[in-house]
């Protein structure tokens, strides 16, 4: 009966073993000498598996894993990497090249991984044309073809918003999934509520254990505590560029779009274009604008402000970022970033876009 009941463990064990097990067979485009790791992030990079290689290309993985993770393939000496996601009871082929890239063939299992190929095949044609872009921006000189550098670096802002909006459209496609969680940790692009809504639709118990996951929840709670959005506007009092003084209180009765900029933040200076070009339309709908500058050179605020043909109320502080009260009561910590202030004192709209603020029916 004990030898019975001893191979019937030993049976059960190797049963839970193999549906734990994955099996990664590579191959790499020249013979190679050195080591192929499998590495995964959890507190910090942790090597889960490795094998010796001396003057071969083809190499095999075979181990055992508890829950899917986001790995790295990587030889050393640094020559071929490649990512994948790893899960139990699940067998790949890859192929690995030069240009750390490669092709992942799921033989067995591998749900998780064919969920990011589709996701990879989705986004190629926006991650081509970002590199596209990239490499016009690279061969241009700012300081000589100011037009050209402004209108490809909104191209590139274009191309990157299109990028984290065709993201969090799958995420939704795939909610349940490791992939969503993975793709919600390395989110750049969003606000609070947009965040929120990720949060209640992504596996958040299952993949508790995953440094996705840790690194979303970080980035969800650091956005949370900067949002002020339907709150009292804090109160403030500011000069502008003459030194007169400006008060939150001066443009009580009125919508109040309140933007922070510097001089040497480029989408600040963009964005002012923005408005200059609907500064009209703006007023006709009841909207004033009050820029606060987060510059500490006064001359490098006025300079910016003529360049820019800033015709709206423009005040400073001339103290560095993390000293300017102002921007720590509204909590900015990144610029641009605006907020629409309604008639009563109230914050509306946080960060709000153009189409935002023209959508909206204001002025009676």
């Amino acid at each position: 009966m004990k030898l019975n009941h001893l191979l019937l463990c030993t049976l059960l064990t190797a049963a839970c073993q193999s549906e734990k097990e994955y099996i990664i067979e590579g191959t790499l485009p020249q013979p190679f000498t050195g080591k192929v790791y499998l590495t995964c992030v959890k507190d910090r990079y942790t090597r889960i598996d490795s094998v010796t290689l001396n003057a071969e290309t083809n190499f095999k993985l075979k181990g055992i894993i508890e829950n899917p993770e986001f790995c790295n393939l990587t030889t050393s000496p640094r020559q071929h990497d490649i990512s994948l996601i790893v899960e139990p009871n699940s067998e790949y082929k890859v192929s690995m090249n030069d240009a750390h890239e490669g092709n992942i063939e799921i033989i067995k299992g591998g749900n998780e991984q064919k969920i990011l190929n589709e996701y990879q095949t989705h986004m190629q044609p926006m991650e081509d044309k970002g590199n596209q872009l990239a490499t016009m921006f690279s061969n241009i000189n700012p300081q000589t073809d100011k037009a050209t550098t402004d209108s490809i670096q909104k191209l590139m802002s274009l191309n990157f918003e299109e990028r984290e909006n065709a993201t969090k459209e799958f995420i939704k496609k795939y909610p349940k999934s490791f992939t969503a969680c993975h793709l919600a940790g390395n989110l750049l692009l969003y606000t609070y509520p947009e965040l929120k809504e990720i949060s209640e639709i992504i596996d958040t118990v299952t993949y508790a254990y995953s440094y996705d996951y840790r690194r979303f929840k970080e980035n969800l709670v650091k956005t949370q505590s900067t949002w002020i959005q339907d709150m009292p506007a804090p109160d403030f009092v500011t000069h502008d560029l003459k030194g007169k003084e400006v008060r939150l209180s001066d443009f009580k009765g009125k919508y109040l779009l309140l933007d922070f900029w510097a001089s040497w933040c480029r989408p600040c200076r963009q964005r002012a274009a923005e408005l200059k070009a609907i500064y009209d339309q703006l007023q006709t709908r009841g909207i004033t604008v009050c820029g606060l500058s987060m510059d500490e050179n006064k001359a490098q605020w006025e300079a910016a402000t003529k360049e820019d043909g800033i015709i709206w109320t423009n005040t400073g502080e001339l103290k560095p970022f993390k000293e300017n009260t102002i921007a720590a009561d509204y909590k900015v910590s990144q610029l641009p970033t605006m907020f629409l202030i309604d008639p009563d004192g109230k914050i509306i709209m946080q960060n709000p876009e153009i189409e935002d603020l023209m959508a909206l029916p204001l002025k009676k």
